[in-house]
């Protein structure tokens, strides 16, 4: 399933999603791995949290929020939270940061 992320981000994923979803994505910008570390994500979710006193709603349940992710197709997982696969076609990275900040909610990051 391929989602637009500027006509869908936020009607299929909430707030806190969001903040994982633009994490996945900035790490998936930053490094040329082809596999994206599920601690690095989670690492990188809680820095942002206490950077932008973001109330961090998956800081125990991190794995079900990515789980939530492979459930709709958006992303593929391997065991150890290994993230494998990003369904963005035709989209790309930059599109679903840009949509994500280009929420009203995420104005405070910019």
């Amino acid at each position: 399933m391929t989602f637009n992320p500027y006509e869908e981000v936020n009607l299929y994923f909430g707030f806190h999603q969001r903040v994982v979803i633009l994490n996945i994505m900035l790490i998936a910008k930053e490094q040329k791995k082809k596999v994206i570390e599920g601690p690095d994500v989670y690492t990188h979710y809680i820095e942002m949290c206490e950077d932008y006193s973001i109330d961090p709603v998956f800081k125990d349940s991190f794995i079900n929020a990515l789980k939530s992710f492979e459930v709709t197709g958006f992303i593929k997982m391997k065991p150890g939270m290994r993230i494998t696969k990003l369904d963005l076609e035709p989209y790309t990275v930059d599109d679903w940061i840009k949509a994500i900040l280009q929420d009203p909610e995420f104005e405070f990051m910019k």
